[in-house]
């Protein structure tokens, strides 16, 4: 079974960066926020993914 987009870490975080790159920060940072916290617990505050949201979530709130 599939599981739906925003609860998949991948998911959220290319959903963020699609909101992000229309302007809506307002909706990019919770969806970085959500995408960090189920990658670091998924795969450890360590892992290159999870690098790579964090700097996409701090990109979004430098906007």
């Amino acid at each position: 079974m599939s599981r739906p987009i925003s609860h998949c870490p991948e998911g959220q975080n290319n959903l963020a960066a699609a909101c992000e790159s229309v302007g809506d920060l307002g909706r990019a940072i919770p969806l970085c926020e959500a995408a960090l916290a189920n990658c670091e617990r998924v795969l450890g505050p360590e892992h290159p993914t999870s690098g790579i949201v964090r700097r996409n979530l701090e990109t979004a709130r430098n906007g």
